[in-house]
């Protein structure tokens, strides 16, 4: 979709442009040429006009195509340069880089030439550059994968090789350390023409210490000139026998470590070491550095790989084992058949190590000896002088040392526990290692060679070190797992002692169950109660006692010094542990007190109800003397504990009884006098149902009591009100009499009459107020009645015991949650051996895979890798019975979880129901609450009938007020009566409509 002009040439264009520019001037000039003639030659005639037209057309035609070619011919010259350079950049693109434009003159087209060349040479340059490290990375691959074959002479003959062709140099050489810092050339890349380094075994051993530790932190060394160095004059003489001009000397570290210099020699003449090159040597020792420490790691590893496998098929069989003696013969055995030597044995000290003594006494406690020695299983060893392992700090402070090793004990020169070994188990050699259970030194394991001296290796100690803390941990674990036991057996007969305590409604039934338990649990061969009077003088309530031991049930057994010594401490819950009487130092006095009935060693724990002492619970150890354990301790302490819980909800229920009791008698009391009081609240309502009608003839009963005053209130109003209507009838009657002898009074009589009517209307308002008062008195008697079902007088007194008790009940809750808080650390401990277990499991499967990767080279390798794959499959076979092994002590330590899971819920449920007994209390103090309100509010009603009293005394006195008022109207009606004449007639009807209205009153004759 280009245009046209888009599509030409660039010549086209130019031409074009050329010629447009050299037309237009022409024709400017012909028209105004033209016109002028036309203007100033008018006498030409009308036919000339158009021949002259067209012979100046023709003019300018010509001089277009005289300036068109002439455009074309600049315009193709001035293109030239600009053509070739398309055509240079054209070739360029081609990647033909050996191309150059030619420049020709200094303009802008030369310029943009001589630009285009440049670039080409840059462009070339770095092609060679990159070229060139290309193939540097080559040589560097080939160095990284030159160490795959693990042969350390293949790695140092590539790499001289490749740097001999890289740097295009006369010699390369590996010049590789001894231990003792001497060296000597071992691989060489030379020209034909030049003597060898490798042959002659070349060695410089003049090289200082301080120039090898700048080498081995990197110094690299360019000598264009190796004869103006200040080189050694015995170094100058080996590089001239060696014909080196130059050199550049460059490290090869391997891991921090110097192992050889890599040096590049030229021999022709002197060199002037490029930066590039001093990179790439550098970077290529470091590459062989790298590789060497690839190939050490890999020998390693193999290495590594085998002293695990050797160890690896020890520790299962060890970590099988459960139980402490077994642990130990295993592991003798298993050690003995990997090392093949004649005996391995495990020494126990008795007591420990003393550093301070001379002497220490071992026990041996596992053996396993080869056929032709002698068993010296369960003799003990006295070892004589101080070495043993007392020559470095252990975490615990003891002073332990990590490994003894003796090749030969004929050339030790420490040797006092060598002879006495030697004396004892005919050794010749051994290897001892201490054996650390839980930070403490349990004892030593020792593999001896009894026939001829031996050398043990390097891997050999490292299995025997790492076997001797498997063994630890191992023991370490059968300990945790017995503790576990005992701890979960204690636990589960402390709940069913709890149990059946809990159900124990009486003391002695409470005591019977405790006893029994106690000493079934620890084994012991008496448990006692002692129950202390006010004097602290005590007796024994409850015994529980084997058949062979003299009873002491109801002994009574008085200690002058118990209250001033031990009241204080035993409320303080101290727990008393004798292992043996005898060595405590008690009083001749308390041991008189014991040896009657047969005491080795006691435990005794203060029982507490209510926060006082209130005895103690005592068992016995008669047969012999007792080392009691902390866990049967806790144990012993948390049943006296228990049982001070017991005696205490004990005591809450009995109080509780006694409350009920109360509350029950006081509601009977309380629901007689609300019957009472509605009883005479009707019969009053009863009586005064007559005034509302407009009887005022009744009469309430006046009875005694708060209703009896009120009656007698109403009847007094109702009296009151009798009489002012009685005088109200008559003042009518004398208004109809008085009517006759005054017609005109009559009107003034009856306007007061109707003023008398109103206030005897309002007068019945006040009755009918003081009616409401009366029901109000009603009603606030019947709620004081409602209330009353729950009034307690006991109530406040009963509170305060119901506090005592829910402390109680609460310290019992928390004493609960702690036991259980104890089981569930015993089943995180047994968590902590599923994650060692899981751990062990994981290597098994780590091993089994190893063992299938081993197969699958071994199957690469052919005929050369059958003895290979069947250690890889014997491997695997051993990684399944060790994920075999571990699953069962993953089913035993599940099984341990389970049970201690058990323990927890019924510790759970205990507190469960300690929680209920809390709310019952809690119930009843609530219960107790409302009776003490019930009877305040009962107060208040009755303060409530007091102010409705008063208000009716307030309504009778308006009733006075209002009888006055009528009384005063009458006086006046009175008086006017003598007045009234005109209004007769009227004067008389009202006269009988008021005796009409008053006439609805019962008053009586």
């Amino acid at each position: 979709n280009l245009s046209w002009w888009a599509r030409l040439s660039l010549g086209t264009k130019a031409t074009i442009v050329a010629v447009t520019l050299s037309v237009i001037p022409v024709l400017g000039i012909g028209a105004i040429n033209l016109s002028i003639n036309q203007t100033n030659q008018t006498e030409i005639t009308s036919n000339q006009s158009p021949k002259n037209l067209s012979l100046l057309l023709l003019e300018a035609g010509i001089t277009a195509l005289g300036v068109s070619i002439i455009a074309r011919l600049l315009t193709n010259r001035a293109l030239a340069p600009i053509l070739a350079a398309k055509d240079g950049v054209e070739k360029l693109a081609a990647l033909e880089i050996d191309t150059r434009l030619t420049v020709t003159g200094s303009d802008e087209i030369a310029g943009l030439c001589t630009g285009i060349n440049l670039m080409v040479d840059q462009f070339q340059t770095l092609l060679e550059e990159q070229k060139a490290g290309l193939d540097q990375l080559r040589i560097y691959a080939e160095t990284v994968n030159a160490a795959t074959r693990g042969d350390k002479q293949f790695l140092f003959d590539s790499c001289v090789m490749e740097a001999k062709r890289q740097l295009n140099v006369d010699r390369v050489v590996i010049y590789g350390f001894e231990p003792d810092w001497s060296g000597t050339i071992v691989a060489e890349a030379v020209d034909p023409s030049w003597p060898r380094a490798l042959q002659d075994k070349i060695s410089d051993p003049c090289i200082p210490r301080k120039l090898l530790e700048e080498y081995r932190k990197g110094r690299v060394v360019p000598n264009s000139n190796v004869q103006q160095t200040n080189y050694s004059s015995a170094h100058i003489q080996l590089l001239a026998r060696l014909s080196v001009k130059a050199n550049l000397v460059v490290p090869i570290i391997s891991g921090d470590i110097l192992v050889g210099l890599l040096v590049a020699h030229q021999c022709t003449t002197t060199r002037v070491w490029q930066d590039s090159e001093i990179d790439f040597l550098k970077e290529l020792a470091t590459q062989v550095g790298l590789s060497l420490s690839s190939i050490t790691l890999a020998a390693s590893k193999a290495a590594e790989a085998e002293r695990v496998q050797r160890w690896k098929d020890i520790v299962p069989q060890i970590r099988r084992s459960l139980q402490s003696q077994e642990i130990l013969d295993t592991a003798v055995t298993s050690i003995r058949e990997a090392l093949r030597t004649d005996r391995v044995l495990i020494l126990r000290y008795d007591e420990g190590i003393d550093t301070n003594s001379a002497q220490t006494t071992l026990t041996i406690t596992a053996e396993s000896v080869a056929p032709g020695w002698s068993r010296v299983r369960g003799e003990k060893l006295e070892v004589r002088g101080d070495r043993g392992f007392n020559r470095h700090t252990s975490p615990s402070g003891s002073q332990i040392s990590p490994l003894i090793c003796i090749d030969n004990i004929d050339e030790a020169d420490d040797r006092d526990w060598e002879y006495t070994i030697l004396e004892q188990l005919s050794a010749r050699a051994y290897i001892m290692t201490p054996i650390i259970k839980e930070e403490k030194l349990y004892g030593a394991l020792c593999a001896i060679a009894c026939s001829k001296p031996r050398i043990w290796l390097d891997a050999e100690r490292d299995l025997f070190s790492s076997t001797a803390d498997q063994i630890g941990f191992a023991l370490l674990q059968a300990e945790l797992l017995e503790q576990q036991a005992k701890a979960t057996e204690l636990a589960q007969q402390l709940n069913e002692i709890t149990s059946h305590i809990r159900e124990s409604f009486k003391v002695e039934e409470l005591y019977e169950a405790a006893i029994i338990g106690v000493r079934k649990t620890l084994h012991t061969d008496r448990a006692i109660v002692y129950l202390f009077d006010e004097n602290w003088q005590g007796t024994i309530v409850a015994e529980s006692v084997g058949s062979n031991w003299p009873k002491a049930l109801g002994a009574m057994i008085a200690d002058p010094c118990f209250a001033q010594t031990y009241v204080e401490k035993y409320k303080r819950g101290r727990v008393k542990a004798v292992e043996n009487i005898y060595e405590a130092g008690l009083t001749k006095c308390y041991l008189g007190q014991l040896e009657p009935f047969g005491v080795k060693a006691n435990l005794v724990a203060p029982i507490m109800a209510e926060g006082n002492l209130l005895g103690l619970l005592v068992t016995h150890q008669c047969s012999s003397t007792r080392a009691w354990q902390e866990s049967e301790i806790n144990f012993f302490k948390q049943v006296a504990t228990q049982i001070g819980f017991a005696l205490d909800q004990a005591n809450l229920l009995e109080q509780r009884e006694q409350a009920r009791i109360s509350a029950e008698l006081v509601s009977v009391e309380q629901r007689q006098q609300k019957e009472s009081l509605q009883l005479q609240l009707l019969e009053l309502l009863s009586d005064v149902e007559g005034a509302a009608r407009g009887d005022l003839t009744v009469r309430a009963d006046v009875t005694v009591g708060e209703i009896g005053t009120v009656a007698d209130f109403f009847n007094a109003v109702i009296e009151s009100l009798r009489g002012i209507v009685t005088k109200v009838k008559i003042a009518a009657t004398q208004v109809n009499t008085s009517l006759g002898e005054n017609e005109g009074a009559m009107r003034n009589l009856s306007i007061e009459a109707l003023k008398q009517a109103e206030e005897t209307t309002r007068t019945l308002d006040s009755v009918e107020k003081m009616t409401r008062s009366i029901t109000e008195v009603s009603e606030n008697a019947r709620s004081a009645a409602v209330v009353a079902r729950t009034a307690s007088t006991t109530a406040e007194s009963a509170g305060l015991a119901m506090d005592r008790s829910v402390q109680n009940i609460l310290s019992l809750r928390g004493t609960v949650a702690e036991t259980a808080k104890k089981v569930k650390r015993l089943g995180e401990s047994s968590q902590q051996i599923s994650k060692v277990v899981s751990l062990i499991n994981q290597i098994a499967l780590q091993t089994n895979l190893l063992a299938i990767n081993a197969g699958i080279e071994a199957a690469r390798a052919g005929e050369e890798g059958q003895g290979f794959a069947v250690v890889a499959e014997e491997v695997g076979s051993l990684a399944a019975r060790s994920a075999a092994a571990t699953r069962e002590i993953e089913q035993i330590v599940d099984n341990i979880q389970q049970e201690t899971a058990s323990v927890v819920e019924a510790m759970e449920l205990g507190t469960s129901q300690v929680v209920e007994g809390t709310h019952l209390v809690e119930d009843a103090k609530l219960s107790l609450n409302q009776i003490l309100e019930v009877s305040r509010h009962i107060d208040q009603l009755v303060q409530s009938i007091s102010g409705a009293t008063v208000s009716q005394a307030e309504t009778s006195a308006s009733i006075t007020e209002l009888m006055k008022n009528i009384a005063r109207i009458s006086e006046r009606t009175s008086n006017s009566t003598l007045m009234v004449s005109n209004s007769l007639k009227e004067t008389v009807e009202i006269a009988d409509q008021l005796q009409a209205s008053v006439g609805a009153f019962k008053v009586g004759d």
